[in-house]
């Protein structure tokens, strides 16, 4: 791979992304909405304010492998928002469409490892704020898979669960963690014993350049850690990193009846057909987190 653009360059992984794929001599056109007040956070990117609605009337230079990791409403309220995600469906469409029109070899799309909740979110009656977030990443996968045969671009869907690291957002749990343990306001939690695997943001961004360049044999890869333990466990790790005494309210918020599984973190594949492994890991990323906290720049 010697080029590649980039949909969603300026936010929390597409920065750790762009700056990946740099450093490995690729050339990288960023794709980011007008309004984006990240551009600073991006060097030696050829930069291109065009948000997701426009991307048909994108006419940058074809690339090698097309990211897509634009997605409004993947954090925060906007999850709940069903109009907003029908729309993420859309555009990601397109997002492919263009890939090809662009003559790309290969797109490359993010997903999300709750997308394997969806059977539970249908079984159950009650709403939960991100099941339109989980219905539509689903959807787009499904349709983009089916769509790429269709049009004749190579396919990869990057499935990925919570990962952490400079530029986190606000809305996410670790950063809710580590912000309480760090201004001595106890985080609450439910009962904290499913399985998780919060994997370094630096880590996701080598996965998903080893996926735009190597030859591979899948259509789906799972990018994680590799160690995955119960959330419980993560959090007593994080509070002993930063060396604080602020309790942990484990079990003060009831169960959300969602059960995870550690067969969803399975690196086998990725591992097999590009050699990842991750090498950043859960301390170090706790650390970058609490940084870019102090820094101020948290929004």
């Amino acid at each position: 791979m010697k080029s590649a653009i980039v949909t969603g360059a300026t936010g929390f992984i597409g920065t750790h992304l762009c700056s990946e794929l740099l450093k490995n001599d690729i050339k990288v056109t960023g794709l980011a909405r007008k309004d984006s007040t990240n551009r600073k956070r991006l060097q030696d990117v050829t930069l291109v304010w065009c948000g997701m609605d426009d991307y048909d009337f994108f006419e940058g230079e074809t690339a090698d492998t097309f990211y897509h990791l634009a997605w409004e409403g993947a954090t925060g309220n906007g999850r709940d928002n069903e109009e907003l995600q029908v729309k993420n469906i859309a555009r990601t469409v397109k997002a492919l469409k263009t890939a090809k029109r662009l003559g790309c070899r290969r797109f490359v799309a993010l997903g999300t490892v709750y997308e394997n909740l969806v059977p539970q979110i249908l079984m159950d009656a009650r709403h939960r704020k991100p099941d339109f977030y989980l219905l539509s990443k689903q959807s787009s996968h499904y349709i983009c898979r089916k769509l790429a045969e269709k049009l004749d671009i190579e396919f990869v869907w990057a499935t990925i669960f919570q990962p952490i690291g400079r530029y986190i957002k606000k809305e996410q749990v670790m950063t809710y963690a580590i912000t309480g343990l760090l201004c001595g306001e106890p985080p609450e939690f439910g009962p904290a014993m499913e399985p998780y695997d919060i994997t370094a943001v630096e880590d996701i961004a080598y996965g998903l350049k080893l996926l735009g360049n190597c030859e591979l044999t899948r259509k789906e890869y799972y990018i994680g850690s590799g160690s995955p333990v119960i959330m419980k466990e993560y959090l007593m790790r994080a509070r002993k990193v930063l060396g604080v005494d602020t309790e942990l309210k484990i079990g003060a918020r009831p169960d959300d009846g969602l059960r995870f599984s550690y067969d969803w973190y399975d690196i086998s594949a990725i591992k097999k057909d590009t050699g990842y492994s991750a090498h950043v890991g859960f301390e170090q990323a706790v650390v970058n987190v609490a940084e870019w906290v102090k820094s101020g720049e948290l929004i």
